[in-house]
């Protein structure tokens, strides 16, 4: 879908953001199984509710993060993202020009005046 340099890309990005996530549930995992504010039972669901929080809100974060990182690399695939496909191009017209002139579809009188007229 995004092609050879748009697959490489998500992967590294992709990586990057599993290194946080895991980084991030390290150092919070000890936070999370300790007493803290509401004991050890932390809200009356056992030991283990704070650590399936942090996982579920960081699995969230991920999906979050990883669907806006494909939708910029299919918006940049697309061309909605480039500067280039914002303007057209000044030698776009002269090259249709030449293309309906090779084709036959008009004649040299036609093709000279047509260029003329766009060169002005």
């Amino acid at each position: 879908m995004f092609g050879e340099q748009g697959r490489t890309i998500a992967i590294v990005i992709g990586a990057i953001v599993l290194v946080v996530l895991l980084l991030a549930l390290v150092a919070g995992a000890g936070f999370a199984m300790g007493p803290g504010m509401m004991g050890w039972w932390g809200f009356g669901y056992g030991p283990w509710w704070g650590v399936l929080m942090m996982i579920l809100m960081l699995l969230f974060s991920a999906l979050l993060i990883g669907g806006g990182v494909l939708l910029v690399l299919w918006l940049v695939q697309q061309g909605r993202l480039t500067a280039a496909a914002a303007r057209p191009s000044a030698a776009r017209p002269l090259d249709i020009l030449r293309e309906r002139y090779a084709k036959g579809e008009i004649t040299r009188e036609q093709y000279e005046q047509m260029r003329r007229d766009l060169e002005e």
